[in-house]
């Protein structure tokens, strides 16, 4: 007589479900992860836009005003003028002005026509 027990598999066993949730853990902190370095950049982003604006409204009146003082701060915003020159065709000198414009921490650089 040959017994023939039938086991029949109803559930997971504990390793199973650990596996499954250390690989859930792994996926969700990598998610994580992704989404924080995604906002970091939008801000950086956004931080560069305001750059430009301000950076804009400073250069145009530079361009536009002839009493624009070459060092000055508003609204968060500091910008300053250097003036330089470059040589070119020999002895010939071509002057420009430097423009910085800082905005919490960062900077651009733009060129201007010499006066």
């Amino acid at each position: 007589m040959v017994l023939v027990f039938n086991r029949a598999k109803t559930g997971f066993t504990l390793v199973e479900i650990m596996v499954t949730v250390a690989i859930a853990g792994l996926v969700l902190t990598g998610g994580l992860n992704l989404v924080g370095v995604a906002l970091r950049a939008l801000v950086d982003v956004r931080l560069e836009q305001e750059l430009v604006s301000e950076a804009q409204k400073v250069y145009l009146e530079y361009l536009t005003r002839e009493d624009m003082p070459d060092r000055g701060e508003r609204d968060g915003v500091r910008w300053r003028a250097e003036t330089d020159t470059i040589s070119a065709f020999g002895n010939y000198e071509l002057g420009f002005r430097r423009l910085i414009v800082e905005y919490q921490d960062r900077e651009m650089i733009l060129y201007l026509p010499g006066r």
